[in-house]
């Protein structure tokens, strides 16, 4: 799923307007103008279109675990920390370099929202889903783990559906 399309998505779910959205990244180090964020909205047809980049994605949901959980002790986790690092010696990344793991944002929903995998179960199951239970919690493993599974974009849009 493109980043742009999951931004509308994850600020549909969550009722989140331009201003929100602006908050919610103040509290990380991810900043963005207004305008940014607004053209973050946009489809690529429309006028004003910019790629919402991983990075936001990322702010944007670490913001919301730390708006309705409290903030970490510990730094949290990448959307990459699965993946190796790309990139410069420096550790600096080119955005196109930094894809969003669709595993990492239902974890990260899950958390902000206190959800069990039962939860995420019938969220999918409402959003238009058919999956067994089993195959939710294979979602939430380690990707090492025997019975890990990917999570696709179809699975990602019908939780986000169900959480509308």
């Amino acid at each position: 799923m493109d980043t742009n399309d999951l931004n509308r998505r994850i600020r549909y779910a969550f009722m989140l307007d331009d201003k929100r959205v602006n908050e919610l990244l103040s509290l990380t180090s991810f900043s963005a103008d207004p305008e940014q964020i607004e053209a973050w909205r946009k489809k690529p047809d429309e006028a004003g279109y910019l790629e919402c980049p991983s990075e936001a994605i990322d702010a944007l949901l670490t913001s919301l675990i730390a708006s309705n959980r409290g903030a970490r002790d510990q730094p949290a986790k990448s959307l990459d920390s699965n993946h190796h690092r790309t990139g410069s010696e420096d550790g600096s990344r080119n955005s196109t370099q930094h894809a969003v793991d669709n595993n990492t944002v239902l974890k990260q929903i899950r958390v902000a929202l206190s959800l069990r995998a039962d939860d995420v179960h019938r969220l999918i199951t409402a959003g238009g889903g058919n999956l067994g239970k089993s195959e939710v919690n294979a979602f939430f493993r380690k990707p090492d783990a025997r019975n890990f599974r990917r999570c696709g974009d179809q699975v990602l849009r019908w939780f986000l559906t169900g959480l509308s």
